[in-house]
């Protein structure tokens, strides 16, 4: 069997390159692939994803910003 790399492979200080099971973001439940982290970028992930979590829980109106810069951000990478 082949490792998988980090999500984050050649984007982010410190990566590890060799995804870590541990810090796997799934998503059977919604059909989507598995994002794959190292253990150096999981943990940064995970702490992103509390963050977050945290703002669409006190903040008004964040889905649908979030949601916006997802789709920007989207946008943007298929023409790079």
């Amino acid at each position: 069997m082949i490792d998988k790399l980090c999500n984050d492979y050649g984007d982010a200080p410190d990566c590890l390159g060799v995804s870590d099971p541990a810090y796997t973001m799934r998503f059977d439940t919604i059909g989507e692939e598995p994002i794959h982290f190292c253990s150096v970028c999981g943990k940064r992930a995970r702490i992103f994803e509390a963050a977050i979590s945290r703002t669409f829980d006190t903040r008004p109106g964040f889905a649908e910003e979030f949601k916006q810069a997802i789709e920007q951000a989207m946008a943007e990478r298929k023409v790079n």
